[in-house]
């Protein structure tokens, strides 16, 4: 790079030379300039080729001198020295290493889905024929004890009959009588509706069947005057208040992920605005197919924005470290082997230094766990050409020391 330099400058030289005449002689300085010494030649195509004297290039060109002052003395440190120049033309970027938080996320696509432990289902232990319908619409709101129909039953008369007579002829503590009452609670009756019967003394032609649970009807397969066997599903009601929503993550995520953590999501239609929940279940399998592991998070849902079937992002907190020394992922230079950031020194100079890292996270932190210190001015971007140069100078000194010894043995260097 410094040797692409003293090209562009003797260019520029000679092109104003060609334009306006030789240069003015400079004024006599008060002190004679001590006279620089010339460290080695050099071919200006080709940095690696290095004479002790001057001379002609394989290519044909001049070799050109390098001075004490331009040779990199100080790479036998690690030290690489850049002009300014340059490194402003390189748009080299510098940030301190700072404290901060450092946190990875997965980011995934979940299903809403009504929770499985907020869903009753509404059949009958007895047959019988549908009378009447108050709850005749699929989504509909209900409460808790509200009556969704009223049901015609032979079974239920004959034990309402069975019922009174024991009352009337044994009083209400008789076992009998506690038999017969007992038989209307085994088939789920509504204890409000058992106190009717021994009030009113009479029997009753229809019974209300009531909502087990508040929400909303999910399902409803009942209609005005037909036969419903016992054990058929006539109504499903779910709780919509607090949803479930179902994810895959990645299997290298898997060990990761853990019941508890924090969760957030997004819905399509409302960017920027985000629901907060938690993950609430691993599932205990993996897919084979996917190779991905779904996992179950519950999210508070009190004005219904989340309808079951929708699909939503999520992104899932599963590591996190706070108040940690990090610095942008972008500054490391990764060789597999070991990791290298560039610390700027002070007057275009550069420190590399090998660091271990951490977590990385996400908004491009990574943990610094040695190597820096806080505050250490790091080189966030240009620092691949940094590298270059440090590697160019590194064999310039290779190519010295090979010089330097073919010397002392007698031989030229090639």
């Amino acid at each position: 790079m410094r040797l692409i330099l003293i090209l562009v400058a003797a260019c520029s030289l000679f092109l104003a030379c060609g334009r306006e005449g030789p240069p003015p002689p400079a004024a006599a300085p008060d002190a004679a300039p001590a006279e620089r010494k010339i460290e080695y030649w050099v071919a200006p195509m080709d940095p690696t080729y290095i004479s002790d004297k001057p001379g002609k290039s394989p290519m044909g060109m001049d070799l050109v001198p390098v001075y004490e002052d331009q040779a990199p003395g100080e790479s036998a440190s690690g030290v690489v020295s850049i002009d300014p120049t340059v490194i402003q033309n390189m748009g080299t970027r510098i940030e301190p290493a700072r404290r901060q938080t450092v946190s990875r996320q997965v980011r995934s696509i979940g299903e809403v889905e009504v929770g499985e432990d907020q869903i009753s289902a509404v059949n009958l232990r007895f047959s019988g024929w549908v009378e009447r319908i108050h709850v005749d619409k699929t989504g509909d709101p209900v409460e808790r004890g509200e009556i969704l129909f009223e049901i015609y039953s032979p079974e239920l008369v004959a034990a309402q009959q069975e019922y009174l007579l024991a009352l009337r002829t044994h009083g209400p503590g008789s076992d009998l009588a506690r038999s017969a009452r007992r038989k209307f609670e085994l088939w789920g009756l509504a204890e409000a509706d058992i106190a009717s019967i021994a009030r009113s003394g009479e029997v009753r032609r229809t019974f209300p069947i009531r909502a087990p649970r508040s929400g909303y009807v999910l399902q409803k397969n009942v209609v005005e005057g037909a036969r419903v066997q016992a054990g058929e599903d006539l109504y499903r009601v779910g709780d919509l208040s607090r949803i479930w929503v179902t994810a895959e993550i990645y299997e290298f995520d898997a060990p990761w992920v853990e019941v508890g953590q924090p969760a957030r999501m997004e819905l399509s239609y409302e960017e920027g605005r985000a629901l907060e929940g938690k993950v609430a279940y691993i599932y205990p399998t993996l897919n084979e197919f996917t190779r991905t592991l779904t996992v179950r998070l519950e999210f508070e849902n009190p004005d219904l924005r989340l309808k079951p079937g929708m699909f939503a992002t999520v992104y899932i907190q599963f590591r996190r470290r706070d108040d940690v020394l990090a610095i942008p992922t972008e500054a490391i230079l990764d060789s597999g082997k070991r990791k290298i950031v560039f610390v700027s020194v002070g007057d275009g100079r550069f420190e590399p230094r090998e660091i271990v890292t951490g977590l990385t996270g996400d908004h491009h932190l990574t943990e610094v766990i040695s190597g820096l210190e806080e505050g250490d001015p790091v080189v966030v971007s240009g620092q691949f050409l940094i590298d270059s140069e440090s590697q160019l100078e590194e064999a310039i000194d290779k190519m010295l020391s090979r010089h330097s010894k073919l010397a002392g043995e007698g031989r030229a260097a090639p």
